[in-house]
Order: structure tokens, then sequence, then C-alpha cells
């Protein structure tokens, strides 16, 4: 089969929110998609591809829930090994390989060091058992062999790591993402290819009947309410799985979500050569520090959390993420005023009695007469769970490509390069130990943020009026236009915290462009003086969000189930 490259230029104009809405209320649809997280967004890519009329509709912003505020990875699960689930593993595994592929630059591969301390829950016998399954289960998309380190190349990896009982460790090769982008370029595919996406449209009610449906729906920004009578809709709430499912008269109890949050902290504060998977030195579960290019993320926890409660860091999940990266490193002493910033989501996980660790990551899949419904899952395989969903929604409605294997297996998504890129160089400190000075960070930030689209973005920002002049040590003013006519930006929100990382800088930062790109943006897409108040409203308290642990008072440890690492 052929690779499919889009027929879609780089620099091409979105169609209106108008255009889009005129043709919604035109056409006859096969199916409705309803959600615009990476799994709906995957799903719309899927039934397009096989030739289904199809649309996506979102409440708020693409990914503007979970599938922005996850570790960012696109990796197998080397720990879910330990608790056999296999399946799962391999298809993540495979999936790791498709995405480096068809997504080249947005997913990019990265080096993992686990290092072995003497007398804690993994020695290196069992580290290199399962390194070897995880490879064994990759096949035939292994990305590398994996190798058993010394203490002195962990050591070198990780600089100040806990050295007196420190015997060694190994290093294997996974996969990082930005998710919102990941998402936005899916999404995006997806409209590239014929689908009618439209964020910020809330689906009221659902009607389902056995020969199709009928949906009534908000526009957000107007208020005007519409109708569509689909043949067939997807389900696809992420942790709101069980609200979605009430507004089509359907049972609930699908969902059991937890609460994953993450912290960053500057680069020069906790420097890595590539990422690092640990047993956290508090309780045993599996932690992560996460290279970005002035920083390093810190995560996660996993704790039961409402889906309809405010999602965000508390402050013992704070002192809990330090505490174990302090364990790891102790030369770090790493504080509360280390903190840049900090996000947490919801993770959609299948109810269940056992500990929020231990829940699976497998999904479900219901067909209730026209409504199909589906939950669970991980940000990896979403393109795998897509394709067995796909293939059955084309079957029943006995329209477009049913196949088993779906066209989006050599489909290259939009910004992706021809072939998969190199891991990023996150080693290059200088002598006195800083990171790359500001004005250098642009550039790794633009390659993970744009991937093939750099030239294009940059050949953009010189054109429009102070389009180069920058907002941060990574972001140019300029980019505000791209991510509006180019990147569906509909809000501040959606600038700040998923199109760029800018909301996540230090504060002061945050606060300097923060006034610049609300004007911005109100120009771009004529805001009265009213909608812009409501925008800065808005904005503001999505970025204190990332800061509310610190008005916190003091509070009881963290409970956390220990889970025996691989």
């Amino acid at each position: 089969m052929p690779r499919d490259t889009l027929p879609m230029s780089s620099q091409a104009h979105l169609a209106t929110r108008a255009q889009r809405f005129a043709e919604l209320e035109r056409v006859q649809l096969d199916v409705l998609v309803i959600g615009g997280g990476i799994t709906g967004a995957g799903l719309a890519l899927d039934l397009v591809a096989r030739g289904l009329r199809t649309a996506l509709v979102e409440r708020d912003d693409w990914a503007s829930a979970t599938s922005s505020a996850s570790s960012r990875l696109i990796h197998g699960g080397l720990r879910y090994l330990e608790r056999l689930e296999i399946g799962l593993v391999r298809d993540s595994c495979l999936e790791r390989g498709l995405l480096l592929r068809n997504a080249a630059g947005l997913v990019w591969p990265e080096t993992f060091v686990f290092p072995v301390h003497r007398g804690g829950p993994t020695g290196r016998l069992k580290l290199a058992a399962g390194l070897l399954a995880y490879t064994l289960v990759s096949v035939p998309r292994v990305l590398g062999l994996p190798r058993l380190l010394g203490a002195r190349s962990v050591a070198q990896r990780i600089p100040g790591v806990r050295a007196p009982d420190l015997v060694g460790g190994g290093a294997y090769l996974d996969g990082a993402t930005l998710d919102a982008r990941l998402t936005l370029s899916v999404a995006l595919s997806a409209l590239g290819r014929g689908a009618l996406a439209l964020s910020r449209v809330e689906a009221l009610n659902v009607e389902n009947g056995r020969g199709g449906a009928r949906v009534q729906l908000c526009d957000r920004l107007s208020g005007r309410e519409f109708e569509l009578t689909p043949r067939a809709v997807v389900l696809a709430g992420g942790p709101f799985t069980d609200a979605l499912r009430a507004r089509a008269g359907l049972g609930g109890g699908w969902i059991r979500a937890t609460r994953g949050s993450h912290i960053l902290v500057a680069r020069e504060r906790l420097p890595t050569d590539g990422a690092v998977i640990f047993p956290s030195p508090v309780d045993g579960r599996i932690m992560f520090l996460i290279p970005w290019p002035r920083g390093t993320v810190i995560g996660t926890t996993d704790l039961d959390a409402a889906s309809d409660a405010p999602v965000h860091t508390t402050r013992a999940e704070v002192q809990y993420l330090l505490d174990s990266a302090n364990g790891l490193v102790p030369g770090a002493a790493l504080g509360e005023a280390d903190v840049l910033s900090s996000w947490a989501g919801l993770r959609p996980l299948l109810a269940a009695e056992n500990s929020p660790s231990a829940r699976s990551r497998e999904e479900r899949v219901a067909h209730e007469g026209s409504v199909y419904t589906i939950a669970g899952g991980k940000l990896t395989a979403f393109r795998s769970m897509a394709e067995r969903l796909g293939a059955r929604v084309a079957a029943d409605l006995g329209r477009g490509d049913a196949a088993r294997h779906s066209p989006t297996r050599v489909l290259r998504l939009r910004g992706a390069f021809d072939a998969p890129v190199a891991r990023p160089d996150w080693s290059r400190l200088d002598a006195s130990g800083h990171a790359p000075r500001a004005r250098d960070a642009i550039v790794p930030a633009w390659q993970r943020r744009y991937a093939a689209l750099v030239p294009a973005v940059q050949e953009f920002c010189g054109r429009v009026e102070q389009g180069r002049s920058p907002l941060d040590a990574e972001t140019l003013l300029g980019e505000v236009d791209w991510a509006v006519r180019h990147e569906d930006c509909l809000g501040a929100r959606d600038f700040f915290l998923r199109r760029t990382d800018l909301g996540h800088g230090p504060r002061a930062e945050v606060e300097a462009a923060r006034e610049r790109v609300l004007e911005r943006l109100a120009s771009a897409l004529t805001w009265s003086s009213a909608r812009l108040a409501e925008e800065r409203a808005d904005l503001a308290r999505a970025l204190a969000a990332g800061h509310l642990w610190r008005t916190e008072g003091a509070r009881a440890p963290l409970l956390e189930v220990a889970l025996k690492p691989l």
C-alpha cells in the first residue's frame, strides 16, 4: 500500500467556521464523532479515510482535557509487563513504531535510562529480563536493542544521581510527543481529508434510533442551536463518557477516573541526558523525568478523582513529586520555589475496584442502537483503537471500506516529516552545567512544535507585522497569527496551553506576554470588547490553575498504593 502524504498544503488556510457549519448542515452524515481528544480525533481520521462522511465536534478546544495533560510519552508501557498485560504492551509498541514513521517529528524517539540501586525493588537481572521481553513484544517494529549500563554510565546520564548504592541500570528506546500538538495534527489531518471538524460545539442531546440518530448541538461561541441526523454517532468523551452517555439516554458506570499530576522545573536544576524511569524512593511507584528544551517534567501521580470536580495539582502531589526526584538526585535539592508550573489531567480508566495505578489501560466499546461508545485506552494506541472501531462501524453501516487494516496505517499526519527523525540531544550543557542559552531555545522548541512545518512558520512570521518579536525564549508573536489561521485557535487558553507551552514557562515571562497575545488574538479573531474581557478572565483562571497548589495550606502526606516496578 503506498504512503499517503495527505493532499494538503502546509500553508492553506482552514475553511472558516461559517463555511464548515454550512457544510455540516447541508450534508447527510454517515457518522458524527462527539469528543475532540485523541480518541475522537483518531476515529474521525479513520472513518473519513475509509470513505465515510464524517464530522467531529468538541465542546471546548481540541485536546482540552486528558489529551493535553499526559506525561507526553509514546510508549508501550514497560511497567505493564509485570502485570502480564502482554496484548496491551504489544499493541502499544507496534503503534509506537507506526507513529514514529507517520508522525515523524511530531513523535520522536527518546532514550530512557532505568537506574538500579542495591536493595531496590528491581535488580539488574530482573531489569535485563524485563527489557528483553519489552524488545521481543515490539517485533517487527523494534526501535533498537536495549543495553545494561554500569554505574558510571548511569551517573553521566543523570548528573547527581544517588551514588553510594548505585549498581548500574539499563537503557532502551521509547517515544515522546507534545500530546496536544499530536491531537491537533490528527484532527486537522481528518479535516484535510474531508471530515467536518468543529471545536466549541457541544452535544446537548442524542436521540438514539435504529435507523439513525438525532443530535441537538450548540455552537458555544454564538449560542446558536442546530440539529443533525447522522446514521451513527460515536461517543468519545474520555473521562466524561458517563455524562455523555446520559445525554444519549444510556447507562453509566463506565469510568472511574484517576488524576495524574506533573510539575515542570528548569532544565539546569535537574538536567538529564534523555528521559529517566525509576521507582519512587517514597513508595516504589514508577516515575518519569522527561526532558524538554528548557525544562524537565517530573511525573506522575495516580489518584482517584471525580470526573466533574475541578482538576488541578495539589500541594501534597507537588511535594510527593519533589520528594521522589530528590530521592533519586539528592544534589538537586528541589523545593517548591523551583516549580515553574504544573498540570493535571484525568485518566479515563474503566471502572474497577482495584488501586488506581493497577487499573487496566484497555479500551471498552459498546454498540446500542445507532450509538457507539468507546472509552479507556492509551494515547499511544489511539490509531489501533480507531482502526478496530472504524472497521466495525463501516461494516455495520454497509458503507465505505470495512477492511480490518485501515488506510491510517500508512497515512502521514499533517506536519510530519517523510521519514523518522533522530532523538533530540538533551546533553548540550555548558561547562557550568547550565542549559542552552535562552536565544537558542527556540530551535529545539520549534522542531518539536511544528516538525516539517518549521520553514512555513518561519516564513509566515517574517511576513506578518512584528511576527518575529519574541514572547519568550521559545515563542514568537507571529505564532499567534499562525495558530489562528492554520491551527483552529479560537481562544487565549488554546494558544498558551496547547498550541504552545508558553503558559507553562516562568511566571514573569507569562505575565509579560499575556496582554500582547490577547490583543493579537482580539485583532485576528475580531473580538468585541466584551469577548476580550471574557477571554482575559478565562485565561487568568487557566493560568492560575497551574499554581493553585501554592495557596493551599499544609496537607497530609499523599497516600499512594505502592507497586512493585519491573
